[in-house]
């Protein structure tokens, strides 16, 4: 909150100290073009941006960045705030209002947000001749300043969030800068050709349509609660990985212990915040292109390309004990003492397919449970041996 209200005020009285140059008519002409094509765009993109904002896991990406940054490059610095505070109210109370989860409060922080960045963006675009130099050096600033106090406001928000989800993913990025090479061509039409503005609607009505099938698409594979892959979303990339698959490939089944006490000790709303710790600790300890995904209630599995039966049993190790550090804090309460029984099995010692790969892992993960819990075993098919049913050997790491 201390952070929230310092933006706010920082975005009150920066315009009044650092006023920029008196405005002209034609600034009011650009300013009263900007406004009605903005509003005529957040009309236009009201239930794509509600459904965005409703599916948003990362920091969101405006399309009012557009109008804000076009307006940045042009107008007097107090005219160019004046219009990212009209835009922002008018988003609130036409689109933003109704959907769940998003709150006056982070909105109007996202306001002065903008302010700031647009009070950098003109001061830093201003002190060149309007050309290529000063839009690519203002667009920099803009997205530099945006980021970084949103990031800011995220990490004190979220402590546990990762660099991704506090600065946003690649394909965010690449939007976001879309959006500022949108802002420059129209900066360049309000001082050549200001009604050509009308063409520039579409595309940035258009625009955000992509974005919002990338993010269903994100939503339908991801498990909502963890953040990794689901069950069956899972099961295909890992059978797409098998198919192909030249070397061996490790597959961790693994099983929260004592979950259910957890459960019931701390309450289901705890349990889901340990379940996606440990989910966010396998995804740190593994390999950025290895699979994770939410087997069960309590149980994740993970499919390592290119992974030894030495290799796959010394991530498992890893895992095992990244997860016995974590301290879980939720709702006042701390959790600690967290730990995973891990069973490993390696393709295709372990079997030809998939169902026969993960049986082995999951026959070695219960031979970890019942030896007592935190801990790994290692699950190796036996020569001769035909199935998953019948003359596996299950052993601990050495």
């Amino acid at each position: 909150m201390p952070y929230y209200l310092t933006l706010e005020l920082a975005a009150v009285v920066l315009p009044w100290l650092l006023p920029g140059r008196a405005s002209t008519a034609q600034d009011w002409t650009w300013f009263a073009v900007l406004l009605a094509t903005a509003v005529a765009q957040a009309e236009l993109s009201a239930q794509v941006e509600r459904m965005r904002r409703f599916f948003a896991s990362y920091p969101h990406v405006n399309m009012t960045s557009v109008w804000l940054f076009a307006a940045a490059l042009l107008l007097p610095v107090h005219l160019a705030c004046v219009l990212a505070v009209l835009l922002y109210a008018h988003l609130w109370f036409r689109v933003w209002r109704t959907v769940p989860r998003v709150h006056l409060y982070r909105v109007v922080c996202s306001a002065a947000t903008v302010v700031l960045t647009v009070i950098a963006t003109a001061h830093a675009a201003l002190s060149l001749p309007f050309g290529l130099l000063s839009i690519v050096v203002g667009g920099l600033t803009f997205m530099v300043v945006n980021t970084g106090l949103v990031a800011i406001g995220f990490r004190l928000h979220h402590p546990s969030r990762t660099v991704v989800q506090l600065t946003g993913a690649w394909a965010e990025n690449v939007l976001d800068a879309t959006t500022l090479c949108l802002g420059g061509i129209t900066a360049v039409l309000l001082i050549e050709h200001p009604a050509m503005i009308a063409l520039m609607l579409l595309p940035v009505v258009l625009l955000p349509r992509g974005e919002l099938g990338r993010e269903l698409q994100l939503v339908s594979e991801h498990d909502h609660k963890t953040g990794v892959l689901t069950v069956g979303e899972w099961h295909k990339r890992a059978e797409t990985e098998l198919a192909r698959a030249e070397n061996p490939c490790g597959v961790l089944m693994i099983d929260v212990d004592h979950f259910k006490r957890i459960n019931d000790t701390y309450g289901h709303l705890t349990g889901d915040a340990v379940l996606s710790a440990v989910a966010g600790t396998v995804t740190r300890e593994v390999r950025s292109y290895d699979l994770v995904g939410r087997f069960g209630g309590e149980e994740f599995v993970v499919l390592m390309p290119l992974a030894s039966p030495r290799h796959s049993t010394d991530v498992a190790e890893r895992v095992r004990h990244a997860v016995e550090q974590l301290e879980v804090a939720h709702s006042g309460t701390v959790v600690k003492g967290i730990t995973v029984s891990i069973g490993v099995a390696v393709h295709p010692h372990a079997g030809s397919s998939l169902e026969h790969v993960l049986a082995v892992a999951d026959k070695a993960m219960y031979r970890a449970k019942n030896r007592g819990r935190n801990q790994v075993c290692t699950a190796l098919r036996e020569p001769g041996d035909q199935g998953p049913s019948r003359g596996w050997a299950a052993a601990p790491p050495p």
